[in-house]
Order: structure tokens, then sequence, then C-alpha cells
């Protein structure tokens, strides 16, 4: 089943816009080398990576309307803030090919605020998602989360969310929930 989700990621990808298409590489790349150093499988980060963002491309209406259209399960907060949104619907247009594997749907639906329940592909892709090289040049912040990572994905994640949330404060912007929740559940 992984290498039929793979192949027709790979389509999926190749159809997309080139920001959004370098972005998914770009995480992969990240992705896999974390797998490596933290001895998970390879391919199952590199899909969740691959997949994370593949419902990006709607806008906000699209996402809320796909929501509604499919009575998917989704927080009064993601509601609130559609542009989370395209996690969980990113999990249901895969549906067909991880319904049955928890992981791999976690991976994919909570990679925008993580989740009490990550095993350790979810945190690499989660980690992967924030660590792609183009954001550490636009949030050198971040950089120092990069090299936690390869040591200890906790420490990563907790140092992550103290810089997120601190950033988010400072410009007004909502914190999602689940952050809140796995923050507390790691510290």
């Amino acid at each position: 089943m992984l290498d039929k989700l793979e192949k027709y990621l790979d389509l999926q990808i190749s159809i997309l816009p080139n920001w959004l298409k370098d972005h998914l590489m770009r995480t992969s790349d990240v992705a896999q080398f974390l797998a490596k150093t933290h001895h998970s499988n390879l391919q199952r980060c590199k899909i969740g990576a691959l997949g994370h963002d593949i419902a990006k491309i709607h806008n906000s209406d699209k996402l809320i309307k796909i929501v509604k259209e499919n009575n998917l399960i989704c927080s009064d907060f993601e509601l609130l803030h559609p542009e989370v949104l395209h996690g969980p619907i990113a999990a249901f247009e895969l549906s067909n090919y991880i319904k049955s594997d928890s992981s791999l749907y976690n991976s994919i639906r909570w990679h925008t605020s993580g989740h009490i329940d990550f095993d350790t592909e979810n945190k690499i892709v989660f980690l992967a998602d924030k660590l792609d090289p183009y954001k550490i040049e636009k949030r050198p912040e971040l950089k120092t989360i990069n090299d936690i990572a390869f040591k200890d994905l906790d420490k990563a994640i907790i140092a992550f969310f103290e810089i997120q949330f601190d950033f988010l404060k400072k410009n007004n912007i909502d914190i999602h929930p689940e952050s809140k929740k796995y923050y507390k559940f790691l510290i």
C-alpha cells in the first residue's frame, strides 16, 4: 500500500504550484534525514512529509466547504481558523490509502498542531515541516530547533513550541488548543 500511496502522491505533487511542490520536497528531505538519525522508517516518514500539505492549495472557503460536504470531524478552533484545515483535509483526501494506518493519518492530520498521540514518525513529520530550510531562512530562530531535532525529537518540539507560542502571541495570533495540550504533555 505504501508504494501505491507514494506513486499517488508523486502524481498529485506534480500538478501543484512550484512553491508548494518545493516545500513538500524540502520537507521530505528533512524527514528522511531525521528518520535516518532516529532509526525510523524512511519511506513512511517521506510519505507523511510528502502528503502533509497536499490540501494547502485550497483557499479557506474551499477548505470549509470540503469539511462540511464530507462531515469531517474538526474542532471549533479549526473551523474558526481555516488555515489549519489543510491537515485534516489532506488526511481525508488520502483516506483510501491511510484509513487503517493511524500513524500516517496522525502525521498528516495533526502536522500543524502536534498531538499527544504522536509516535516517532509523527514527530519527525511535524518537525520536518517546521524545519524546511526555506522557513529557517525566513525565521533564523528556528535554526536551534534544527540542531536539537537531530539529538532529541521531544526537546526539539518543546523548543519549537516555546519559540512559536512567543511568535504567535507577539503577532496576536491564536494558538491551536492541540498545540497547548501537546506542549503540556511533553513538558
